[in-house]
């Protein structure tokens, strides 16, 4: 029951807002509050039970090869962690900032968030599919919301790219429902090692290439850049920590259960396309005097990392993946947050008119520092030891190339945050740096805002610890592990 009701609580939300909008013509942040405590709280549940006791949901009491089924373990339980913190705190900002009043953005940003649990949630491969179109829905529009020119166009790039997505991923659908005529993952583990090599590489090449556009890897990333830096900041705050997570999970699911024992060829091309998102994202990002673009060319390169780790085809290498991921998701989160509030506040998001604020805005500037150096992979923060997880395990499975790459892509990034810090800590207006002064906007409280990108800052710093412990690794084990067994998935979904 908590499987079902972690989707439904949140899809009857943003079917119910509309209504509330038109009975008493504006929305209390409070209800929005309790519908999204509400929402997260079914999520939650959905984890705790995947976690302590994995279990299968049957729609309808139909068997598995006819019926739908809803899956939790742990590895599903550990990303709707991930989406839950995440999604909380990206309503969190949008609520300090918008309060009540746009039931239109509140309506997308509970239909992202119901279908983001049914990808994370699913058994079905034709579900993902219809999961991720209610998805990319919800995730144009939001990017779009604020209908200003560059957020249009960088809503209709993400609707094209998108579209091309979501085409490959039904290809492959339909591929292998003709090739098998079942699409219930747990039963596709199985039939998908009997069909010829030949049907296999073009299933496998249309749900991995449209999976790797959803998840904004180089070089098919071009969609990620304009999405994330002309949305809100709260929409890029979701759009860089939680929305190309779930898309993470997805390709981890599909490749471990259908091609781990049947084609390796398709985590060497994991690997490779990681290898290049490093690279590709981090020059770019060198490259970017906008804020908010650098930020989302760090994105593409540190989903590079995630994909490293996943293309290692071990358990420690996807217990390394997620591990990363949930760094990055506090991480990234953090500095989108940071450099919102702070590019409102100036009046501008060119990195050379970001000056003074460190006499202004010192909490503010310290919180960044921290975050970046996590990003960065500073020991002892939690970047540095989930990178470093990462190189073990591409050592350890026999690609030493990727290692190589993310200790270059580490140099790199730090170039480009220490750009940043340095236009925080220069001298601001009015002074002898020669730059032309920005116009700063009315001060606006933030108190909100700047409890969660503490408290991620503060995480980072735990979570580095935290790594270090026995126990702390034998849990992020366990999900690489339950990632990787594809026996134990089938049996948990049919009970053989």
């Amino acid at each position: 029951m908590t499987l079902v009701l972690a989707i439904m609580l949140p899809l009857l939300s943003a079917f119910l807002i509309p209504f509330f909008h038109l009975a008493r013509k504006t929305l209390s942040a409070g209800l929005i509050s309790i519908m999204g405590l509400a929402s997260i709280s079914a999520a939650l549940a959905a984890a705790y039970t995947g976690w302590y006791s994995p279990a299968v949901s049957l729609m309808g009491g139909w068997a598995p090869d006819i019926g739908i089924a809803l899956v939790g373990d742990r590895l599903s339980s550990a990303f709707l962690l991930l989406t839950s913190i995440g999604s909380g705190a990206a309503l969190a900002c949008a609520l300090e900032k918008f309060g009540g009043g746009p039931w239109r953005f509140y309506a997308l940003f509970f239909l992202l968030l119901g279908s983001m649990n049914g990808i994370l949630l699913t058994g079905d491969l034709f579900n993902l599919f219809v999961f991720y179109e209610i998805f990319s829905v919800a995730a144009y529009l939001l990017v779009a919301f604020s209908m200003s020119w560059q957020a249009l166009e960088a809503g209709l790039k993400y609707l094209v790219l998108g579209t091309i997505g979501a085409l490959f991923i039904l290809l492959g659908t339909a591929f292998t429902f003709m090739a098998t005529g079942v699409l219930n993952m747990a039963l596709l583990a199985e039939a998908l090692a009997s069909i010829p090599r030949e049907t296999l590489t073009a299933i496998s090449a249309c749900l991995v290439l449209g999976l790797t556009i959803k998840t904004g890897a180089f070089p098919v990333h071009f969609w990620l850049p304009d999405a994330h830096s002309s949305a809100q900041t709260a929409v890029s705050a979701l759009l860089s920590g939680v929305l190309i997570k779930v898309s993470i999970y997805a390709l981890m699911r599909v490749c471990y259960i259908f091609f781990l024992g049947t084609n390796g060829t398709v985590f060497l091309a994991i690997t490779v396309t990681g290898s290049l998102s490093v690279l590709g994202g981090h020059l770019m990002a060198l490259r970017q005097d906008d804020i908010k673009r650098l930020l989302a060319y760090s994105t593409v390169a540190q989903i590079g990392y995630i994909l490293i780790g996943i293309g290692c085809a071990s358990a420690a290498g996807a217990a390394a993946a997620v591990f990363h991921t949930f760094n990055h998701m506090l991480m990234k989160m953090g500095l989108f947050i940071t450099a919102g509030n702070l590019s409102e506040e100036k009046g501008t998001r060119e990195i050379c008119g970001l000056t003074g604020l460190w006499k202004s805005h010192p909490v503010w500037v310290a919180a960044f520092a921290v975050l970046s150096a996590a990003i960065v992979g500073m020991p002892p923060m939690n970047g540095f030891m989930s990178k470093w997880f990462i190189i073990l395990s591409s050592a350890g499975a026999g690609t030493v190339i990727p290692a190589l790459v993310i200790a270059a892509g580490t140099v790199i990034s730090a170039a480009y945050y220490l750009r940043i810090l340095s236009a925080f800590i220069s001298p601001g207006e009015g002074s002898s740096s020669g730059l032309p002064p920005s116009v700063p906007r009315k001060p606006r409280r933030r108190s909100i805002s700047f409890a969660i990108v503490g408290s991620f800052a503060l995480l980072c710093l735990v979570l580095g610890v935290m790594a270090f412990s026995p126990f702390f690794r034998e849990c992020f084990s366990s999900i690489g592990q339950t990632a990787v067994d594809v026996e134990a998935y089938v049996g948990l979904v049919t009970g053989r």
